[in-house]
């Protein structure tokens, strides 16, 4: 399946840009332990040569993230500044200050919509972030509804929520949001020291129905199963499908055509990928202070991970998965925070579903 990547062609299609690791909250899932601003962030014209870049490159959506972007003092002009050029961008944001203001800000800088983070009911939620944080998010969906700004909600499943994702559906209905993003919190980060809301492999048997189940209801918010949920077994139409010719899961595409901005300028596949914060540099394929975007991107030996995949790499259950070629062991992220190997995936359905007796190999 990277060949099949590699014929559509590597291009920075999806792009997320952490614009400042300042935050204003300390959320006890943080894969990147935000909180402080980094020393040496990218300067307002740094960050709009940045944004040329990735026009020029083919970027196709951005999406501007952190820490917490709005504390950023230039999101809205990097955000115009790439609408402006015919890119999709949205911003996610944890909600905890977000006004009117920030509302009609972001309608004049052209961006979609807004993106808030949600981790469960009112209790879980302000257990998981700070209390009050709840009421300010709910506060945050309202303010772009009366505005007229789309919003959408990404929620990471954990061992808290799990079984209340029917209930947050129905309430972030009644706040007219738009589409909603599950995906697997992953031990990584702040969530490294809070392995209490670690979901574990088994729990797949429940939630990947129960995604396959929301997603098949016609009604707001509309369902998507991020990269780290599946892969494969009965339900992976009912998880993928969005109405392309595949409809299956095709491998992580961070490096090929997903890209991640770190606040200081280094470049990774995919944001979620560890960096130096982490004690971490193998996912980092350089810095925009030092090379040009371009330069980076088109290295023969940059992405290595994904864009030099061979079946011989893959570790575990995925090396003899009836999928491997096509999977080359699911999320990248997922894969590494739970066994340091990006090679080899416990969180897959399938596998789950193999090891438990369920369906047949």
């Amino acid at each position: 399946m990277i060949e099949y990547l590699k014929r559509l062609g590597y291009y920075p299609r999806n792009v997320v840009w952490e614009l400042t690791l300042a935050c204003n909250l300390r959320c006890r899932h943080c894969g990147s332990r935000a909180g402080k601003a980094r020393e040496d962030e990218l300067t307002q014209a740094e960050a709009l040569d940045v944004a040329d870049q990735l026009v020029a490159l083919g970027t196709e959506r951005v999406t501007l993230s952190g820490g917490e972007p709005t504390l950023s003092p230039y999101w809205h002009k990097v955000g115009k500044r790439l609408t402006d050029r015919g890119v999709k961008v949205n911003i996610i944001s944890n909600g905890k200050t977000w006004s009117v203001e920030h509302t009609r800000m972001a309608m004049e800088a052209g961006l979609e919509s807004a993106a808030f983070s949600l981790d469960g009911l009112e209790a879980v939620h302000d257990r998981i972030r700070k209390r009050g944080s709840f009421a300010e998010v709910i506060s945050a969906f309202d303010a772009c509804r009366e505005g007229g700004l789309p919003t959408a909600c990404v929620t990471h499943i954990n061992r808290l929520n799990l079984h209340t994702l029917s209930q947050m559906r129905e309430l972030l209905g009644e706040h007219g949001v738009v589409s909603w993003q599950l995906q697997l919190g992953n031990p990584a980060g702040n969530m490294v020291d809070n392995r209490d809301l670690v979901i574990v492999p088994e729990d797949l048997l429940e939630i990947v129905p129960e995604v396959a189940r929301l997603r098949s209801q016609d009604r707001l918010p509309r369902v998507f199963a991020a990269d780290n949920v599946g892969y494969y077994g009965e339900y992976e139409k009912a998880i993928r499908d969005r109405g392309a010719r595949i409809f299956f899961w095709v491998g992580c595409r961070a490096g090929c055509q997903v890209l991640g901005i770190e606040s200081n300028g280094n470049v990774k596949g995919c944001l979620s990928l560890p960096s130096a914060l982490n004690d971490e540099d193998q996912f980092s394929e350089g810095n925009l202070r030092e090379r040009s975007l371009a330069d980076i991107w088109c290295d023969d030996d940059a992405f290595s991970f994904n864009r030099q995949f061979s079946e011989d790499r893959l570790a575990g259950f995925c090396r003899t998965c009836r999928y491997n070629d096509i999977c080359r062991g699911g999320c990248s992220w997922t894969a590494h925070s739970h066994t340091g190997n990006r090679f080899d995936n416990p969180f897959c359905y399938y596998r789950v579903a193999v090891e438990a007796g369920v369906i047949e190999p």
